[in-house]
């Protein structure tokens, strides 16, 4: 029989929900209505009245709705006291220029990147997201002055940090310890210092994209993040050295408690952490008392603690994953005791691939079945490393010769555990990727549905062969679905990605060849091109890429280019080749590098032409370059021609580039509506002029920009033409075998 504690923390869990103001998740996954003032009351007094009551007849039934409405009190303040906060504040309002006094929690390289700040108590306080500028490096714990653009939502936002000066040189508090602890590790580990750092005490560090790339791939991902793992780990040694030491049982827990919750300060509270904390504290309380407590139970208890520290938890992808894979545990030790030693050591990690599956393919949209075999090696081999890494960097400040033994020998663990992860990441079809989202959630929650179907069959073998046969033509038939077509269509395909609020198009020519042109926005904790295109390309198979294409440096459409780059090492590069200082567009050059692809400044004439497809740039040209405009009116401007059919890609370019080329392009079929439907682009007489019947506009929802603008749709109206925009349809594709005859357009 489940715990009664069980519902009582769903109950507190749906109020929570109910209360919290909107956060993010990748996908805006979990969306959420906001109360205040009486709508809040309306929504808890019912709930409340009823309560009390049924208390009498159904205490359980009381108990979930009381619970509930203190979630929706409990998460409605926490959205309060986040207002209150810079990210809450800094939201709402016209100027997107700001400055705060801030204390850095990690150290930053001269390369700059992404790091957690505490803002020093002022105007407003609170943690914040900094997007650090490179070439001032900064140690942790130090404080410093920060001015720069403020981007983002409510619970993600991000300041972009254009001007910091210090304030204090001297690292104090969390980030102080986390600097040093980030020094001995660059000493002790060389180059692997990152992977050290996400094992033990997690950073916000950029591991080399292939690092974490191998790590998903392989189903251990997990690893690379602190979680309930990680601090058992850390607290079976912990038991082990403390019983050594022969103390008394309330001594060894007492001791065990303080050093975890200093562990858990010094990683800064995450709640998979906390949660496993939370359940080995129950655990033992419930030793020394004698108390025979049900672990779905300890889970529950875990869990509601951890909403109650942190409220914004619910928000939390690694939470929801941790709970999650605990519960799976849970349950595969109970369904498997008594079985075959074999079956007790796999179940588990089924159960948790198969209930962790949805979430995430719904946050990140890879899932690594190759994963359940990998970590029943990774898992024992983390067991060693982690608290030798953790060794080492203890003793470190005590003794530096043995903290260097240790060092050696964690490194070798380490170097084996990342053999593990690569061999694991190199197995054909052992991991799945598809774009995060709703559907890829639905579809492994259908997987999990279909395995719990099969396991509660009844043990009669007929039964079971049936049912498993029925299930695997299921399976096949789902991934052959798109593997045919029923017509001999030899057709361009041009797929218009839905990746927010940027740009992103990839072509297929008749003979299988591919096109991308730009590759979508990419923010802080988002990259589209990661998250959107690379597993788009991968789904249909591609292998390498003939041409890429960068309009231009703007964020929102070369941002998810390098992972593309990187993934799929194009042919050929074509860009404007206007030098821009900034870090992205530098990065891009070096992934263009490292890929061995031929880059070509594209200039207008320029043609590339792939299985009949011809490419033919407008714009811009060398003399046009030298005018001193936006980096969007000097973007690729290209014609697509396929048969009799014609296409063309604005890019951002506006009124300025459209009266250069007046003239000069003639009729197309479809239009890629420039700079997302803004006011700056698209006039009657660049309407006239092309005569498109339909329009694509790639724009993200509920965009701050207010793209696309009423007077862009009013012209386009005006003139006949059937809009598409991907906030509306998600992917828009276009199809044709250059004559019209087989002429079609779809979204997905």
């Amino acid at each position: 029989m489940r715990p009664p504690i069980l519902f009582v923390t769903l109950g507190f869990g749906v109020g929570l929900w109910m209360g919290l103001e909107p956060a993010a998740l990748p996908g805006e996954a979990f969306p959420s209505k906001a109360f205040s003032g009486g709508a809040l009351w309306g929504a808890a007094l019912p709930v409340l009245l009823a309560s009390l009551l049924v208390a009498r007849r159904a205490p359980l039934g009381a108990a979930i709705g009381l619970t509930g409405v203190a979630g929706l009190l409990w998460g409605t303040a926490a959205g309060r006291e986040q207002a209150a906060t810079c990210q809450g504040r800094w939201t709402t309002g016209e100027r997107s220029t700001r400055a705060a006094i801030v204390r850095l929690a990690d150290p930053v390289p001269t390369a700059g990147g992404v790091v957690d700040a505490d803002v020093v108590p002022g105007t407003c306080a609170g943690e914040l997201k900094l997007r650090w500028p490179e070439g001032t490096p900064a140690r942790g714990g130090t404080t410093w002055v920060v001015a720069g653009r403020w981007a983002g939502a409510a619970g993600r936002g991000t300041l972009v940090v254009r001007r910091a000066r210090q304030l204090d040189p001297i690292p104090r508090g969390r980030g102080a310890v986390r600097d040093g602890l980030a020094q001995r590790t660059a000493a002790l580990f060389g180059t692997r210092a990152p992977l050290v750092d996400a094992l033990v005490f997690a950073p916000r560090v950029d591991l080399e994209a292939a690092v974490r790339e191998r790590y998903a791939r392989s189903g251990l991902a997990h690893i690379l993040s602190i979680s309930g793992l990680h601090v058992g780990f850390l607290a079976a040694w912990l038991a082990l050295l403390l019983a050594k030491l022969r103390l008394p049982h309330r001594a060894r827990m007492a001791t065990a408690a303080v050093v975890l919750v200093a562990y858990l300060w010094l990683i800064g509270f995450p709640a998979p952490a906390l949660r496993a904390v939370a359940m080995l504290v129950l655990s033992d309380v419930a030793r020394i008392r004698q108390r025979v407590v049900a672990p779905a139970g300890t889970l529950s208890v875990a869990a509601l603690i951890v909403l109650l520290i942190d409220p914004w938890a619910m928000r939390a992808v690694g939470a929801w994953l941790s709970i999650a894979a605990m519960g799976a545990v849970i349950w595969a030790d109970r369904a498997f005791r008594g079985r075959a030693l074999w079956l007790r050591l796999v179940a588990p990690s089924i159960a948790a691939a198969l209930l962790t599956a949805p979430i995430s393919a719904l946050a990140f949209g890879t899932v690594a079945p190759i994963g359940v075999v990998a970590n029943l090696v990774a898992i024992p081999l983390a067991a060693v490393v982690v608290p030798g890494l953790a060794l080492a960097l203890a003793l470190s400040w005590i003794a530096s010769g043995v903290a260097t033994l240790v060092a050696a020998g964690s490194g070798l663990g380490l170097a084996l555990l990342d053999l593990v992860a690569r061999g694991a990441a190199a197995v054909p079809g052992g991991h799945v990727v598809m774009m995060a989202g709703w559907p890829a959630a639905a579809t492994w929650a259908g997987v999990a549905a279909l395995a719990w179907w099969l396991w509660h069959s009844p043990r009669r073998p007929w039964l079971i062969a049936a049912r498993i046969a029925f299930a695997s033509t299921v399976l096949v038939a789902a991934s052959l679905k798109d593997a045919f077509a029923l017509d001999d269509c030899v057709c361009l395909t041009v797929h218009f990605l839905d990746v927010g609020q940027g740009d992103a198009a990839a072509l297929r020519t008749p003979h299988g060849r591919w096109i991308v042109i730009d590759g979508g926005p990419r923010i802080p904790g988002d990259d589209a091109g990661r998250r959107v295109v690379v597993p788009f390309l991968r789904r249909q198979g591609v292998e390498r890429l003939a041409v890429a294409v960068a309009t231009h440096g703007d964020a929102d459409h070369l941002g998810g280019l390098p992972a593309v780059v990187d993934a799929f090492d194009p042919e050929v590069v074509l860009e404007p080749g206007e030098p821009l200082g900034r870090p992205l567009y530098l990065e891009f050059l070096a992934a263009v590098e490292a890929s061995g692809a031929r880059w070509h400044a594209a200039r207008a004439g320029d043609r590339v032409e792939l299985d009949g497809v011809v490419l033919e740039v407008l714009s811009p040209d060398t003399l046009w370059l030298r005018l001193p405009l936006d980096v969007n009116e000097h973007g690729v401007v290209i014609v697509v021609t396929y048969g009799a059919e014609r296409l063309l890609f604005q890019a951002d370019a506006g009124l300025p580039v459209e009266a250069r080329l007046a003239g000069q392009v003639g009729r197309v079929e479809l239009l890629k509506v420039g700079h997302h439907g803004s006011r700056s682009a698209t006039s009657d007489a660049w309407l006239d002029e092309l005569a498109p019947r339909e329009a694509v506009i790639s724009v993200g929802r509920r965009n701050r920009y207010g793209h696309p603008t009423p007077e862009v749709l009013g012209r386009l109206a005006r003139h006949g033409i059937t809009v598409l925009r991907t906030d509306e349809r998600g992917t828009i594709t276009f199809s044709t075998d250059g004559h019209g005859a087989r002429l079609r357009s779809h979204h997905d």
